[in-house]
């Protein structure tokens, strides 16, 4: 039988994603501009980012909820 919808199986970062523990902040380039972010989940190639709120994003956070799902090789440590 298949495990198709098996959604209990832990999450297992890839090697990139070692450096990017929870609640590491982090930078990333959407749409061009340079973005911030505190990391609150990892999967395993990507991690699930809250974006840091300023005065030149409001567009962003209207339209993603001011959550994104980024992969690790987007990501730099702050």
């Amino acid at each position: 039988m298949s495990n198709f919808g098996n959604f209990n199986r832990p999450v297992e970062p890839s090697a990139e994603g070692d450096l990017f523990t929870v609640d590491t902040q982090v930078t990333f380039l959407m749409h061009g501009q340079t973005q911030t972010g505190i990391i609150t989940k990892q999967l395993n190639n990507s991690a699930v980012v809250e974006i840091d709120e300023n005065s030149t994003n409001t567009d962003l956070m209207v339209k993603s909820n001011g959550v994104i799902v980024i992969n690790y090789k987007k990501l730099e440590k702050v």
